[in-house]
C-alpha cells in the first residue's frame, strides 16, 4: 500500500500536478493566526508581527496581546527594539539595516528570506504603507513567480490584508530590514 502511494505521488509530481513546494506551503501556512489574531492599537504593528510568529510557533495563546499592550501606540519603535530578545523560547534578530538606496544589498535580503522559508520559519517585513508611514508583514512562503506572500493584521480591520509582491515593494523602498527568529 505505502509503495503503491509514493508511485502515485512520484507520478503527480511528474506531471506538475503536485510540486513539493505546495505541500510545504500547505504544512507551513500562517494563515489561521493571521485569521485569530488583532492588531490592537493603529502603531502597533511591530509587537503585533511578534505576537504573530509566537502564536504561529504554538508559544502563546490566541488571546494574548501583552507585547502590544505594552507599545501601545509607540511611534518611534524599531525592529531593534526586540533585536537579540528571546520571549518564550524564540529569539529574534533584526537584519539588513542597511541605508536605503540603489546599493541595498537586494540579492543578500532575497536568500536569506528563500532560505528562513526553506527551513520551515517566516520573516516578518517592514513596508511602506503610505507618506512615511510603514507596516509590518509576515512573509510566510514563495509564490509561483518567485516573489513572497506576506499577510498581516491591521488597526481596526476585520479580515488579514495579503500581497504578494514583495520583492516590487522593497525594490521601490531601495530596501528595507527584517526579522528573523530561532527556536531555542
Amino acid at each position: 500500500m505505502t509503495t503503491l502511494f509514493f508511485r502515485s505521488l512520484r507520478i503527480w509530481v511528474a506531471f506538475g500536478l503536485i510540486t513539493f513546494s505546495s505541500i510545504a506551503q500547505q504544512r507551513h501556512s500562517i494563515l489561521e493566526t493571521v485569521n485569530k489574531h488583532q492588531q490592537i492599537y493603529p502603531s502597533s504593528c511591530i509587537p503585533s508581527s511578534i505576537e504573530m510568529i509566537l502564536k504561529y510557533n504554538r508559544k502563546l495563546s490566541d488571546n494574548y496581546f501583552g507585547l502590544q499592550n505594552s507599545w501601545r501606540n509607540k511611534n518611534d519603535g524599531t525592529f531593534g527594539n526586540f533585536n537579540g530578545k528571546t520571549i518564550n523560547g524564540i529569539k529574534f534578530k533584526q537584519q539588513f539595516q542597511n541605508q536605503r538606496n540603489a546599493n541595498f544589498p537586494f540579492n543578500a535580503l532575497y536568500k536569506t528570506i528563500s532560505d528562513e522559508l526553506a527551513s520551515g520559519r517566516k520573516v516578518i517585513i517592514s513596508l511602506v504603507s503610505g507618506q512615511n508611514l510603514w507596516h509590518m508583514w509576515v512573509i510566510d512562503s514563495k509564490s509561483e513567480s518567485g516573489d513572497f506572500i506576506a499577510y498581516s493584521r491591521d488597526f481596526n480591520n476585520a479580515y488579514p490584508m495579503v500581497i504578494s509582491d514583495v520583492k516590487k515593494r522593497v525594490q521601490a523602498m531601495q530596501g528595507t530590514d527584517i526579522i528573523t527568529y530561532r527556536l531555542l
